[in-house]
């Protein structure tokens, strides 16, 4: 799970890095030529998008998120085994209750057939990569549950 996701995370950066591209391109233009690269807030908030939503999923994979540990170091491993357990099913239920809730709205936009403001994107590429994220880090939470509750941490 955590090769796959990695992957996934690899691909989110190159999104942010053709963002990072399109815009010194844009700016370099501007300074040279008075050209612009059409559409750029458009593309760059698509590659934001995607980039962010593909890291999610690893950022639980790795163990890799903001996490205060000051008070559950001294517990005792099961406790601390109990409490991964039940912030993985809370982190479950809000990433598939968000992925559920974007799946409809995707779809929703999808249907009126809505679109970017400059280059006419269909706003469904903007939703897919929401969609895909939220819902492959809840199914890495299930993982991390089932990880856990057998004692294969690591």
């Amino acid at each position: 799970m955590k090769r796959a996701t990695f992957l996934l995370a690899i691909a989110g950066t190159m999104a942010f890095l053709a963002a990072v591209l399109l815009t010194v391109i844009d700016i370099a233009l501007r300074s040279v030529s008075g050209l612009t690269v059409p559409g750029l807030t458009d593309i760059v908030t698509l590659c934001t998008m995607i980039g962010a939503l593909l890291a999610i999923p690893y950022g639980f994979a790795a163990d890799q998120h903001v996490a205060i540990d000051v008070f559950t170091e001294k517990m005792s491993k099961g406790t601390q085994r109990a409490l991964t357990i039940f912030a993985a099913l809370l982190a479950f239920a809000f990433l598939a209750g968000a992925a559920w809730f974007g799946a409809e709205q995707m779809l929703r936009e999808w249907g009126y057939g809505d679109r970017s403001q400059s280059i006419g994107i269909p706003m469904v590429f903007y939703w897919l990569p929401l969609v895909l994220g939220l819902a492959l880090a809840a199914l890495v939470n299930l993982w991390l549950i089932a990880r856990t509750s057998f004692g294969r941490e690591g």
